[in-house]
């Protein structure tokens, strides 16, 4: 309770600065929702209100299997948005649970379903956003396919790296691996890997791509 006031209150006092511009949605501006490290936004099965855009921190999404077990579908980074699929579903089918403390931009399902309703040229933009998630499934189920986990990491800094050539996790590494269908062990023992082949180079926040792997 205490983290989450304190968060409140700074969250409260940037944007009386006018620090934290909320992203626009088919004219809506986002109300922001604070998500303390280690509890849900919401949990699969609960009913839909509304879809989502993180606005700091790191989430995953995460499905519940039929046995108990955990299946990470998704981390969730800064300025991404999430949960799209609840305007057309009456329930949510994952959990979203908080990786550090986090912000997540919420739009009221009703008010975005009116808006989109009547503006095209905001619809064109909400589908454009749709097909642009639809590709990241697509990627993240082609890494899978990739049986060697050092290679399967290289991939995947590939298309997660800046122009700069580096990658800064969101979250903790344990949340990479799940994306990536891996062990912790077994992607710390692949980035060793990457780093001894001296394909990486690792420091303490990024880990960047060496110069002919750029």
């Amino acid at each position: 309770m205490k983290a989450r006031t304190k968060l409140n209150a700074v969250l409260d006092a940037e944007i009386d600065a006018g620090s934290t511009s909320l992203p626009l949605l088919a004219g809506l501006s986002p109300q922001p929702r604070v998500v303390v490290a280690g509890t849900t936004l919401f949990r699969q099965g609960d009913r839909t209100v509304g879809i989502f855009i993180l606005l700091s921190g790191a989430l995953r999404l995460q499905r519940v299997t039929p046995d108990g077990g955990a299946v990470t579908l998704h981390q969730v980074r800064p300025g991404e948005m999430f949960a799209e699929a609840s305007l057309f579903a009456a329930h949510y089918h994952c959990d979203a649970i908080a990786a550090s403390d986090s912000v997540a931009g919420f739009y009221p399902k009703t008010s975005l379903e009116t808006q989109l309703r009547r503006d095209p040229e905001a619809l064109w933009n909400f589908s454009a956003e749709l097909a642009h998630r639809l590709q990241g499934m697509r990627q993240r189920y082609e890494l899978k396919q990739i049986r060697s986990a050092p290679q399967r990491v290289l991939q995947f800094l590939r298309l997660r790296c800046d122009a700069e050539g580096c990658f800064c996790p969101q979250g903790a590494l344990k949340d990479i691996a799940a994306e990536l269908g891996l062990t912790h062990e077994a992607l710390y023992r692949a980035l060793a890997v990457l780093e001894s082949q001296k394909l990486i180079i690792r420091s303490a926040a990024l880990i960047c791509l060496a110069g002919r792997e750029r």
